[in-house]
């Protein structure tokens, strides 16, 4: 190890924080895999995200409409399946249908004008 002199002590103060620095970021690395594990959520939690009552959530869950996981006879949901499922019902607005429409009006007419 080199003995360090009065000369180079605002290096090697850098050199150290520098370290410290990337100590730190590794160690942050490591934590993050660990809080975004998703902890699952009552019956009773689903309610206010959904805004549906409790007898049509178990209605859904009878008919297997709403993502759920069972152990035993409790129910466990996960605040990021119920909002993806929220999201694949998502309606179509009347410029997007218009659109479709277009569209699909268009393609026929290549079709038919092509099969002449």
């Amino acid at each position: 190890m080199e003995t360090l002199k009065f000369e180079n002590l605002p290096s090697a103060v850098a050199e150290l924080q520098k370290g410290q620095n990337e100590l730190k970021a590794l160690l942050l690395q490591k934590e993050e895999p660990q809080s975004k594990i998703e902890m699952p959520i009552q019956l009773d939690q689903v309610v206010p995200i959904t805004g549906l009552t409790k007898p049509t959530l178990y209605g859904y869950v009878q008919r297997n409409e709403i993502p759920y996981h069972k152990k035993g006879n409790r129910l466990y949901f996960f605040k990021s399946e119920i909002i993806e499922w929220i999201k694949t019902g998502k309606q179509r607005t009347l410029k997007e249908l218009q659109s479709e429409a277009g569209t699909y009006l268009l393609n026929k007419n290549k079709e038919l004008n092509n099969g002449k």
